[in-house]
């Protein structure tokens, strides 16, 4: 056995080591970091294609994303009607996200035409670590006049975790599981909980439409996943 001054010594010196090792590693892992970048950036654009074609077969389809949202076991039960009226004039979805220099996540929801405001795109962006996301930019909604008293009032007499108060409120308490669900899940394969809905399953799905749709969200899912 060691003399305790020699292991003592030892003690000393491994600290040392592990904090030249880790050092040495760091510009390992940042090289790693930029060549995974440019990897997915390489991917996403040998994927464009589908996702184009995924986006116009989509916006051919009326109220698909507004059912998609609602179909979604984990999302339906804080979408309330008024939610989904606004959902009916979503015509797109898009989820970026990044991981050099931080690891970020951009959603953007595109809307056609619709009595509730006037933005064309409502994006949100979040800066994701170990605490979860959290929001550094987001699209302030241009409401109306006509419907500003009644977005004020939904928005400060409900204050639990709901589609609208995500969709309207930057730092709303438990926006997190709603960021993630459509970042993770519902942005991953829509088709998925689109063809919940009743009508798609007595019949729709044999559509040459809706096989198309699936073949592309196959290939896609490659990519995204």
């Amino acid at each position: 056995m060691p003399p305790p001054s020699v292991e003592k010594t030892r003690s000393v010196g491994r600290p040392r080591k592990l904090q030249a090792l880790q050092l040495a590693l760091e510009p390992v892992n940042s090289q790693a970091a930029r060549a995974y970048a440019r990897l997915k950036q390489k991917l996403k654009q040998l994927h464009k294609p589908q996702l184009d074609c995924r986006r116009s077969i989509i916006q051919g389809i009326p109220g698909f994303w507004a059912k998609t949202f609602v179909n979604h076991p984990q999302l339906s039960s804080m979408i309330s009607d008024q939610d989904e009226d606004m959902l009916s004039s979503m015509i797109d979805l898009e989820v970026e996200e990044c991981k050099h220099p931080s690891h970020c996540c951009k959603i953007m929801l595109f809307f056609g035409n619709n009595p509730n405001f006037w933005n064309e795109v409502i994006t949100k962006e979040y800066l994701i670590n170990i605490n979860g996301y959290r929001v550094f930019n987001s699209t302030v909604v241009q409401w109306y006049q006509e419907y500003k008293c009644e977005a004020c009032s939904r928005r400060h007499h409900n204050s639990s975790p709901n589609f609208f108060n995500w969709f309207t409120d930057h730092n709303f308490t438990g926006s997190d599981r709603i960021t993630q669900i459509i970042s993770k899940d519902l942005w991953l394969n829509p088709l998925n909980y689109y063809k919940r809905t009743k009508s798609l399953e007595e019949g729709a799905e044999r559509t040459g439409t809706t096989q198309i749709l699936n073949g592309i969200q196959w290939s896609i899912r490659i990519y995204l996943n």
